[in-house]
C-alpha cells in the first residue's frame, strides 16, 4: 500500500524532539519509581505492595485518560495538551517528594498517571501520525529508539542521585529535568500541529471509528495481545530488582543488569527500523512475543556467578523493543482505516486497549509483589 504523503515529508528535526521529551518523561514518570521505592519504603515504613498499588493506581488512571487524549489530540493537536501534562508532572513529583503519608503517595501517583497519559508514547504517537502520515511507521520506531534508553540514562541517574542526596531532594532535581525539557521540546517542536492535519488533507471531523473496528475480530484479538503484554512487562520490570536481590545480586549489580534491558530494546527497534515495511507486522509480532519467552527461561537460572546473565537482558529487551513498534503500527495497518480516515485517530484504539491492559495489569502487579515481597527483607527489599 502505498503511504498517502512520501515519506521524505517526514519533519525529522521535530520528530527527534519528541524523541528527547520521550526520554526524559519515561525515565522520570515511569522508571524512577523502582529506583524510588526502596529508600522510601526504609524511610517510612510502607511495604512494597501497599506502594505499588499506589503505582498500580496512577496506570489505571493513564489508561483511562488514554482515550479522551487521542480524541483531543485528533481535534486540537498536541501541543498544549503534551505541555499541560510535563507540568502536571513535575509538580506531581515535587508533591512526591513530600510525602509522609500513605494516602498522600496514592494522589501523587495519580497525578502521574493523568499526567502520563498527556506525555508519554501514546500521545507521541498520535502527535506524530498527524506530523507525518506518510511515514508514521519509520517516525514512530525512531522515537522509540531514543526513549528506549529511559532506563538506561535514568535508572543510574536516579540511584545516583538517592546515593548523593537522598530520595527526596533527588526527586525534586528529576522534576526539574523533565519540566525543562518536557515543556520546552512540545512548546517549540509543536507550534504548527493543529494545521498539520488540514495540509494532509485529513478531515477531523468524521465519527469516531471504533464502532466500527470493534466488529473486527482483529481489533479484540489486538486487546487481548495490549493487555497481556502490559501484565507481563510490567509485573515483571516493576519486580525485577528484589527478584535478583533474592537471587543474590547486589544492588549495583542488579542496576546493571536492569539498565541492560534498554539498549536491547534500542537493538530490537534498530532491526525494526532496517527491515521498514520488508518484514510484516504479523511476523514481527510473533518474533516480539517469542523472544521474552525465551529470556522468562533464562531467568530462571540467573544468577551472580552464571556467565549468561545478559542473555535475560539482551533476548527480553529485544523482543519489548520490537513489541513496542508492533503496538504503534499494528492497529492502522491490521484494521485497514489508514487509508481512509485521520491517521491521528490510531489513537482511539491506543487508548482503548491501554485502558483495558493498564486496568488488568494494575491490579495485577500488586498480587505479583505480594509474593515476592518478603517480610524478612524489610521494606527496602534489596541487599547493599
Amino acid at each position: 500500500m502505498p503511504d498517502p504523503v512520501p515519506e521524505g515529508s517526514i519533519p525529522w528535526p521535530r520528530i527527534i524532539g519528541l524523541a528527547v521529551s520521550q526520554l526524559v518523561a519515561w525515565g522520570v514518570l515511569y522508571y524512577a519509581f523502582a529506583v524510588i521505592v526502596a529508600p522510601m519504603g526504609a524511610e517510612t515504613s510502607w511495604i512494597k505492595p501497599q506502594m505499588h498499588g499506589a503505582q498500580s493506581l496512577g496506570l489505571i488512571i493513564s489508561g483511562v485518560a488514554a482515550y479522551g487524549v487521542g480524541r483531543r489530540i485528533d481535534r486540537h493537536g498536541g501541543r498544549g495538551l503534551m505541555v499541560a501534562g510535563a507540568v502536571l508532572g513535575a509538580v506531581a513529583v515535587v508533591l512526591w517528594s513530600q510525602v509522609t503519608e500513605l494516602w498522600q503517595l496514592y494522589v501523587v501517583c495519580a497525578l502521574i498517571g493523568a499526567a502520563s497519559a498527556l506525555v508519554l508514547y501514546e500521545a507521541a504517537f498520535a502527535v506524530t501520525a498527524r506530523l507525518a502520515p506518510g511515514g508514521y511507521r519509520r517516525a514512530i520506531i525512531a522515537i522509540t529508539l531514543l526513549g528506549g534508553l529511559a532506563s538506561t540514562a535514568f535508572i543510574p541517574l536516579t540511584q545516583w542521585l538517592v546515593d548523593e542526596l537522598g530520595w527526596r531532594h533527588g526527586l525534586i532535581i528529576l522534576a526539574a529535568i523533565e519540566l525543562v525539557t518536557c515543556v520546552a521540546i512540545p512548546w517549540f517542536a509543536l507550534r504548527e500541529d493543529r494545521t498539520v492535519s488540514a495540509r494532509a488533507g485529513i478531515d477531523l471531523l468524521r465519527p469516531s471509528v471504533f464502532p466500527l473496528v470493534r466488529k473486527q475480530a482483529v481489533f479484540w484479538l489486538l486487546l487481548a495481545s495490549y493487555m497481556s503484554f502490559a501484565f507481563f512487562y510490567s509485573s515483571l520490570l516493576f519486580s525485577l530488582l528484589p527478584l535478583l536481590s533474592e537471587r543474590g545480586f547486589s544492588a549495583g549489580a542488579a542496576v546493571a543488569l536492569y539498565a541492560m534491558i534498554a539498549p536491547s530494546q534500542v537493538a530490537g527497534r534498530l532491526g525494526m527500523f532496517a527491515v521498514g515495511r520488508a518484514l510484516p507486522i504479523g511476523h514481527a509480532g510473533i518474533v516480539a512475543t517469542v523472544l521474552p519467552v525465551i529470556a522468562m527461561i533464562v531467568l530462571l537460572g540467573v544468577t551472580p556467578t552464571a556467565n549468561f546473565s545478559f542473555l535475560f537482558a539482551l533476548l527480553f529487551g529485544a523482543g519489548m523493543g520490537i513489541k513496542t513498534v508492533v503496538q504503534a503500527t499494528a492497529a492502522p495497518e491490521l484494521l485497514g482505516y489508514w487509508r481512509v480516515w485521520s491517521f491521528a485517530r490510531y489513537t482511539y484504539h491506543a487508548g482503548a486497549t491501554r485502558a483495558g491492559r493498564f486496568a488488568l495489569c494494575g491490579s495485577t502487579v500488586v498480587a505479583v509483589e505480594r509474593r515476592l515481597w518478603r517480610p524478612d527483607m524489610g521494606a527496602a527489599g534489596m541487599r547493599r
